[in-house]
């Protein structure tokens, strides 16, 4: 395989060797509990009032991230804490919040000082917003130091070295590869009852949807959620260094406005900034074909056409839940999900199947090289609130889990041989369990060295997820590197942003069907909150950061 994952980080064989080399003479690589360190003389003549003067006082750590609480999370607390009882002697807890509610939570804690110790933040969210606003410890010592080995052995110099922000490390980066390919997970034994062809092309996913709607009138044909189909109908970038896309709020690099921006073709010039339902006039200084709405954001008319296929109240987490698994034709995933939805199927359903339908890109599908969209800037991470009175602990909790795979695969995996079996070194099985135990690893776990690969996968899913390792799948997108302040319009974008959020999820999941009259006139809003304000500190910052260099 070629350059495994991306150029932050080493390939991992190489990236073993060199580690296992320079931490080979220094014992405390190991969990602690297992720390060899000190003479047997030493050890004698201290006895238990070493034990006791190196186990530290109890603590309890607060830890909030957004989903579903794993149903046996408190099991593996429990062997978590057994373990670790005279070593760590931590004890945490998981405050797990519906993704509707976790923005606004983590917002309400950091900004009255609430003190809790760990939660999820990333580019595509509020990371540059609430960074601004001081909400964030830095974190540049725990890394690249001796002291916390597990750390540097599992986030290498480079990899932080990347995800830096003006200078400083303030996120624990969570990745595997710099993306997971969505797919959408079309039913197997639904399309053969049809009796149609594999899904391949976006002309026979209509052909299958459109099947069941007709034939199978009880099944929803396509299940959404509140982001839609996600990255159905979205142009990308790929082969241009003369415009940065953010057809979706997610791809927002501008204080979670998404604003799409244009520079001359020499990299000197900021050209122009436009957004959802902004005037023809504001995209005529893109560079062709995007010097028009929709040839960005026309997207989301998509999405209203496939509004007669999904499911009624796309909005309400409760309505979705409450619908039957077995009706469904078709659901969005990703490629490394795919295996625990096969799993939850076959477990209601055992003849039920999913396959994968690459809906983004045919060079993705075909796994050619520089197909997939990224910054080379890990997708999710952790960060240490500012309000936080235990950072010293919540860093040598990382510590401890990122030292060794043992530790590691308890919190992503959970308890060995009940919900997972071992396969090899770097590979895994699934149980009748493993259900039982679905840790959000993007939130708290994933990393290149550590993560295991789900060997339960077929083999066409498993070249798809090494596809997704090598650094030579991807093509970096214009500014990468450039970082919004949001100070000087803070006050602007905390009174679009939840405007904005509420007409873009109607949007992204196709519930108006006048979706252009409704886009413009929510950009008339936005522009009465300061929408103008915004875009011309955008432009004032691109260009800052061309002419210092930046790229």
């Amino acid at each position: 395989m070629k350059g495994k994952f991306r150029k932050v980080a080493l390939p991992v064989i190489a990236l073993l060797l060199l580690l296992s080399t320079a931490l080979s003479a220094c014992s405390s690589n190991e969990p602690a509990a297992n720390n060899n360190s000190g003479t047997t003389q030493e050890k004698e003549s201290t006895g238990t009032d070493t034990k006791a003067a190196q186990t530290p006082d109890p603590v309890t750590l607060k830890f909030m991230f957004f989903g579903d609480k794993p149903t046996d999370m408190d099991k593996v607390l429990a062997k978590f804490e057994e373990e670790t009882k005279d070593t760590l002697n931590t004890k945490i807890e998981f405050d797990f919040v519906p993704g509707p509610e976790f923005r606004q939570k983590a917002l309400l804690k950091m900004s009255t000082g609430e003190s809790f110790d760990l939660t999820f933040d990333a580019p595509w969210a509020t990371l540059y917003n609430h960074l601004s606003l001081g909400y964030y410890q830095p974190l540049d010592k725990y890394f690249n130091n001796d002291e916390y080995p597990g750390l540097k052995k599992a986030f290498p110099a480079e990899m932080m070295e990347s995800n830096k922000i003006n200078g400083h490390i303030y996120t624990i980066p969570f990745q595997t590869a710099y993306a997971d390919p969505f797919i959408i997970g079309i039913r197997k034994d639904v399309r053969e009852q049809l009796g149609l062809p594999p899904v391949k092309t976006m002309e026979d996913f209509n052909n299958y949807l459109e099947a069941i709607r007709t034939k199978l009138p009880d099944y929803v044909p396509m299940v959404i959620g509140g982001r839609g189909i996600f990255r159905l109908g979205i142009p990308e970038e790929k082969g241009r260094n003369d415009i940065r896309l953010a057809a979706i709020k997610p791809e927002s690099f501008t204080g979670g406005i998404p604003f799409s921006v244009a520079i001359s073709p020499d990299g000197k010039k900021v050209l122009g900034a436009a957004t959802i339902g902004d005037p023809d006039s504001a995209f005529a200084n893109l560079p062709a074909p995007f010097n028009a709405h929709d040839s960005i954001y026309g997207h989301f008319g998509m999405r209203a056409e496939y509004r007669k296929y999904t499911n009624k109240d796309p909005l309400s987490k409760q309505a979705v839940d409450a619908l039957d698994p077995i009706k469904q034709g078709a659901i969005e995933t990703t490629i490394s999900n795919l295996s625990q939805e096969r799993l939850k199927l076959k477990k209601l359903k055992p003849d039920a199947d999913y396959e994968p339908f690459f809906y983004t890109s045919d060079d993705i599908r075909d796994m050619k090289p520089g197909a997939i969209r990224t910054t080379f800037i890990a997708n999710n991470s952790a960060v240490v609130p500012a309000s936080s009175k235990n950072v010293e602990r919540t860093m040598k909790f990382l510590d401890w889990m990122f030292s060794s795979k043992e530790n590691h695969d308890l919190f992503e995996l959970g308890i060995e041989g009940e919900h997972w079996i071992a396969d090899g070194d770097n590979g895994y099985k699934t149980t009748d369990n493993s259900p039982n135990y679905k840790f959000p690893g993007y939130e708290m776990t994933w990393n290149p060295t550590l993560s295991r690969i789900n060997t339960s996968y077929e083999p066409e899913v498993i070249k798809y997820i090494e596809y997704a390792q090598d650094t030579s799948s991807y093509y970096q997108v214009p500014l990468s590197g450039f970082v919004f302040d949001t100070k000087p319009v803070a006050t602007e974008i905390a009174k679009i942003n939840p405007k904005l959020q509420q007409a873009y999820d109607i949007l992204m999941t196709g519930l108006e069907p006048n979706w252009k009259q409704f886009a413009e006139k929510s950009n008339k809003e936005w522009r009465d909150l300061g929408l103008e304000k915004v875009r011309e500190e955008v432009l004032r910052q691109v260009q800052a950061y061309l002419d210092a260099g930046g790229k």
